[in-house]
């Protein structure tokens, strides 16, 4: 804590560089879900050869 700052002053000092870590956090979270959404398409469409089952194919 600085020289002079009031507890006030402080805690919103502090509550203001939580909410970037919590951002940060969120932002992060985002990425990693928007990643594994990708790779799982991506296995999808592999898997999804467009080939019929034999019964199928008429």
């Amino acid at each position: 804590m600085r020289t002079g700052y009031t507890h006030a002053e402080y805690d919103r000092e502090s509550d203001y560089w939580q909410d970037i870590e919590d951002a940060q956090r969120a932002q992060i979270e985002a990425q990693k879900n928007l990643s594994k959404a990708a790779t799982n398409d991506k296995r999808n469409q592999t898997t999804n050869t467009g080939i019929l089952p034999q019964e199928d194919a008429k």
